[in-house]
């Protein structure tokens, strides 16, 4: 009878002991479940910035357009606090160290900082694809409250077909020209890596830009076309621009000039600041009263930018009123 007690308690206390130590490798394979997957909750707070302002790149393209050699210097960071990068890097830093350390201090789940390798980086122009590099390194942690940064030069080996779309971009767009930068970091946790994706987009200006000339006419107040009216009356010349580019706005000083048919001398000259927002047009006028019969035409011109010759103006019949 004792026998078979004894053996009963040291049965019940194997099958404790097994249930301990079950339990024990239960918590430990939990704790490492909840590291990966706080790793990956990490992994989602990494952001990229790219050290390469819209100045640089534009001196970049004019020189590489000059002769000059295709190398480009290219930095980006990597952090793991929230970042916004408005002119320039501007760092929103919540009390994140406190929370790590009281996580790693209370709680069974270690906080495992991400690794950074190889990275890539592609250089578009327009869409299309001028240049592929990679960059391999060796891992390095990307740390919680500084700056992970990298440097890298790109060297365009293309240089003709790069030089080619700029300038086409540049005749398309009044001098802008649209250049992407994509990659993507090559990033460890533990046993597991896969690809970090970035991109950003630079509109540098290889030439200054200027608006362009839609149409201009003689108008009435209500905007209807006029080829005559009579001494004493108001008309108004109407002109229509547009602003090429994708992001820059233009203001222009637009000298309009009336001469009249007979006379070498202009009967008036008269000028405005004329703002157009990126990818818009905007139409103006100017208000003119002609005190005595004859022909009339204009010009049109800003320094640098839009020109109409009177030859090319259309002509308005003054009568005598």
């Amino acid at each position: 009878m004792r026998g078979r007690k004894r053996e009963k308690m040291e049965r019940d206390e194997l099958v404790s002991l097994l249930f301990l130590a079950l339990l024990f490798f239960v918590l430990l394979a939990g704790r490492e479940l909840g590291s990966i997957y706080n790793g990956y909750g990490e992994i989602s707070r990494l952001s990229v910035l790219f050290q390469l302002d819209e100045g640089e790149l534009a001196g970049y393209v004019e020189g590489v357009l000059g002769g000059e050699e295709p190398d480009l210097d290219v930095g980006i960071s990597l952090t793991l606090p929230s970042v916004r990068n408005v002119e320039g890097i501007v760092t929103e830093m919540p009390d994140y160290a406190r929370k790590w350390l009281i996580s790693v201090a209370v709680s069974p789940i270690i906080v495992r900082q991400p690794e950074i390798s190889d990275v890539e980086i592609r250089l578009l122009v327009e869409g299309e694809e001028i240049h592929f590099q990679r960059f391999p390194s060796e891992k390095e942690k990307v740390p919680y409250i500084s700056l992970l940064e990298r440097s890298f030069s790109l060297r365009i080996e293309d240089v003709e077909g790069f030089r080619e779309a700029v300038r086409e971009a540049s005749d398309l767009h009044g001098g802008e020209v649209e250049v992407t930068f994509t990659g993507r970091a090559l990033l460890h946790v533990l046993f597991l890596k896969d690809w970090l994706p970035f991109s950003t987009t630079r509109y540098p200006l290889v030439r200054i830009p200027h608006v362009e000339l839609e149409s201009s006419w003689w108008v009435d107040s209500e905007g209807k076309t006029k080829i005559q009216t009579q001494t004493g009356q108001t008309t108004l010349i109407q002109f229509r621009i547009a602003n090429p580019t994708r992001v820059h706005s233009i203001s222009e000083n637009v000298t309009v000039t009336v001469h009249k048919q007979g006379s070498e001398e202009p009967i008036h000259t008269s000028w405005k600041i004329t703002p157009v927002a990126p990818g818009t047009t905007a139409t103006y006028v100017f208000p003119f009263t002609p005190e005595e019969p004859g022909v009339y035409r204009y010009s049109l011109e800003a320094k640098g930018g839009l020109t109409l010759d009177k030859s090319d103006s259309p002509s308005l019949q003054v009568d005598d009123g």
